[in-house]
């Protein structure tokens, strides 16, 4: 068989791909949410939207929905500074660049290379024939090249994965960004529910001391016994004693934003105009249906891509087990005198077609076989998983969602009953009809219900960043600004 015929039937084999074809794992998804029912669709109490409707449009401008245009600076500013997200940039970078390098094994690698050497031959064989002391000058250069065939497709498997991997590294990315946006949104509203709750202790401070004052009043003028100045000095002490824990937390809160936005805690402050003001009411977020959370949750996503790449890497293991073929190149002159490079005498040229064949490898190219496709089980096992926890969690934000409702509910009309109880013992304590207990219990029940119908308040809202993190968030309407120069586009 000729050079030719050679090369020719090496090229005509080049269209077999060994390994298996990628086919997306099918997932069963239920048809609705068992918690959506009976829902409160919002915190107005004004139903919900059927599971679907609207629910992409709701993600996209969540957090504005919270009217706090603090809040929105926030997280536009944690999208553009956060290392996080950054790095997970760079590392889409990485991944598209291995697709580059993966991908030029389909094409011939060329190099140029010179040389000028003093050689001596060995003297002890009698071929090639001895020069004068065996030694002689040698002057050279040239273009090699050399082009793997990929007869079986280990390079187009190997792309593949590649491939995958890039996308399983913007699925990522946009992970980070919607676990960022509900980090920011959630510790933007748990700083607002703890200066609230910092300025409900104050206010019942100021009403313990005054009680305090009245108790010593009354027992200077002989009018009640010292049991209802310690009973009032005790008061006093309980809700200065409940403030440092809170502005210990609120200092934590505040720190934990500032690496978000990634700037210093210590050089980190923020003007909140609405401190004082009662916590927002949490938007109407519509769920959307378990398919769309399949189709929209990037975690969801990057492992059906993880399960792609893993597929990809059984054909490679299989192709190994295959002959190689190279297409080998080179040309160029070589002399032992320089003038002489440039004579049509001192070409040299070599052309051909190389393989070779692994003949025994101690198992190693079957157990990697073995171990790629163990690899791709994994991967589909991993990737249900996933999809598995993901209805879990958008079940659990529902659950709580309508939990915190009802609590929050009960809450409020447990706060007027509790003010209704202060003024009442408050005006009986005047009237000398009882003694000071009962108005610092009912004072104490009141301050316990303000206090728990903010937290109830930020519940609220907090479950509602997790039905958003958990139904996808919004990154499809976030663009990658680093990412839109990339150094070379992947074809």
């Amino acid at each position: 068989m000729t050079r030719c015929s050679a090369l020719a039937l090496a090229l005509a084999l080049g269209g077999c791909v060994v390994g298996p074809n990628y086919q997306a794992p099918a997932g069963k998804a239920p048809e609705r949410w068992r918690e959506a029912s009976g829902k409160a669709g919002s915190s107005s109490g004004q139903p919900s939207s059927a599971p679907g409707q609207a629910s992409s449009a709701a993600l996209q401008s969540f957090w504005t929905g919270f009217d706090d245009p603090i809040l929105t600076r926030l997280i536009r500013d944690a999208i553009e500074k956060n290392y996080d997200l950054k790095i997970a940039g760079e590392r889409i970078r990485a991944a598209r660049d291995s697709v580059r390098v993966v991908g030029s094994a389909e094409r011939p690698q060329v190099g140029i290379g010179a040389a000028a050497e003093s050689r001596r031959e060995t003297q002890t064989i009698d071929w090639p024939p001895r020069t004068r002391y065996g030694e002689y000058p040698y002057y050279g250069f040239g273009i090699d090249a050399s082009w793997e065939l990929d007869l079986f497709g280990e390079t187009k498997r190997r792309t593949e994965a590649a491939r995958a991997a890039a996308a399983a590294a913007v699925e990522t990315r946009r992970d980070v960004l919607v676990s960022l946006t509900a980090a920011v949104a959630g510790d933007w509203l748990s700083i607002r529910a703890t200066e609230l709750r910092l300025k409900i202790a104050g206010e019942n401070l100021d009403i313990a001391r005054q009680t305090q004052r009245l108790a010593h009043r009354a027992f200077d003028w002989g009018e009640r016994s010292h049991l209802d100045v310690s009973e009032a000095d005790g008061r006093v002490q309980g809700v200065e004693a409940s403030i440092p824990p809170l502005q210990a937390h609120l200092d934590d809160l505040i720190h934990a934003l500032a690496i978000l936005l990634a700037e210093a805690p210590a050089e980190f402050t923020i003007d909140d105009p609405q401190a004082s003001q009662a916590m927002p009411a949490p938007p109407p977020l519509p769920p959307s249906l378990p398919s769309e959370v399949i189709a929209r949750r990037p975690d969801i996503r990057r492992a059906e891509r993880d399960y792609a790449r893993s597929n990809a890497d059984v054909g490679v293991a299989v192709a190994e087990l295959y002959p190689h073929f190279t297409i080998p190149l080179g040309i160029g002159p070589a002399a032992s005198n320089a003038h002489q490079l440039f004579q049509h005498a001192s070409l040299l040229w070599r052309m051909g077609l190389d393989g070779a064949q692994s003949l025994y490898t101690g198992g190693k190219l079957t157990a990697n076989v073995d171990a790629a496709r163990a690899d791709k089980e994994g991967a589909l096992l991993e990737y249900q998983q996933t999809v598995l926890k993901a209805f879990a969690e958008v079940e659990d934000a529902l659950s709580n969602q309508k939990a915190e409702e009802i609590r929050y509910r009960a809450l409020t009309a447990q706060l007027a009953d509790n003010r209704q109880a202060v003024r009442e013992a408050q005006e009986r304590y005047r009237k000398g009809q009882e003694g000071l207990l009962p108005v610092l219990e009912d004072q104490q029940q009141l301050y316990a219900t303000q206090d728990a119908q903010v937290t109830s308040s930020l519940t609220r809202c907090l479950a509602d960043i997790s039905l958003f993190k958990a139904l996808g968030g919004n990154w499809q309407d976030v663009a990658l600004p680093d990412l839109a120069a990339n150094r070379s586009t992947v074809k």
